[in-house]
């Protein structure tokens, strides 16, 4: 039985739920695991170790029950009941309003209120401002996290297969924008620095989608039924041939237009827990994705 406290090697009260150990677990992992770039060591042993007991209930029990926290016993100062007896009573104040519980009651509720209506104003004033920024292009119109880079596609392309946009998480030179379809794009697989994405949306008319029906193949946590733009999206991932990375791969096509749709490719640079990040911030930015006229 391990002597370390895994609520100690986790940082999180024994109170914590799952979920909160779950995101302690996570928040260490991109510090301490070789993945992520860090120095193999003991540390993520212990965190692995102390994941293992608080991530499953019955071991938690266990542990918690094999290490329980014993309370101190309660403590009163010594009273001698005769000598109490022999000291003369104290005279009685005369009554006051607050010596009814409604007087007090109705005290703690207008706290209450004036509390609760401070804290409105305070979340009001103080509540961050949504950052994220908004493209409305040729087709369609979507919200991309804050602090990463787009631009539009420059036109040239034919109607049948166009670049709408090119979005990356970072500043890239005037030369590696990608804004048009007849022009190859520097920014895929090993070219794109590691721990950053460079998405390309391209539009596709005429004919039928390389796969017309939905298919499952949804890792990260998607739903077999999720749908993102107003439609079921089909995926795939494949790992990058020269390097550390993946490139994802999304079709979407509006409700009603078979013979339209849209192709979504990312080349995502990093190892697994840098790829799975930049996947959620894709996946948030299509799911506000929708199609215009």
């Amino acid at each position: 039985m391990t002597q370390t406290d895994p609520y100690a090697v986790l940082g999180v009260p024994r109170t914590a739920t799952r979920d909160e150990i779950a995101r302690a677990y996570r928040r260490l992992a991109k510090e301490h695991h070789p993945d992520a770039g860090a120095a193999p060591s003991a540390r993520m042993g212990r965190i692995n170790e102390a994941w293992g007991i608080l991530s499953n209930p019955s071991r938690r029990a266990r542990w918690d029950r094999d290490h329980a926290v014993v309370a101190p016993a309660a403590w009163a100062p010594f009273s001698n009941a005769a000598d109490a007896a022999r000291r003369p009573a104290s005279p009685k104040a005369p009554p006051s309003r607050w010596d009814s519980g409604w007087a007090v009651v109705g005290a703690l509720l207008g706290a209450a209120v004036m509390i609760g209506g401070v804290m409105v104003v305070v979340l009001l004033v103080t509540a961050p401002p949504d950052e994220r920024g908004t493209f409305d292009g040729p087709g369609v119109s979507f919200r991309y996290p804050a602090g990463w880079s787009v631009r539009e596609g420059d036109g040239t392309d034919s109607p049948e297969h166009r670049v709408i946009a090119h979005i990356v998480s970072f500043t890239p030179a005037e030369e590696e924008w990608c804004t048009s379809f007849d022009e190859p794009c520097p920014l895929a697989g090993s070219a794109v620095p590691a721990g950053t994405a460079s998405i390309v949306i391209t539009a596709w008319e005429g004919g039928t989608p390389p796969e017309p029906e939905p298919v499952t193949r949804r890792p990260f946590g998607l739903d077999p039924d999720a749908i993102i733009g107003g439609a079921p999206a089909v995926f795939e991932q494949r790992l990058f041939a020269d390097g550390p990375g993946i490139v994802a791969w999304w079709q979407l096509s509006p409700p009603g237009f078979p013979d339209r749709w849209i192709e979504v490719r990312a080349d995502i640079a990093g190892f697994a827990l840098q790829t799975t990040d930049l996947i959620d911030e894709i996946n948030a930015m299509l799911s506000s994705l929708e199609f215009v006229d």
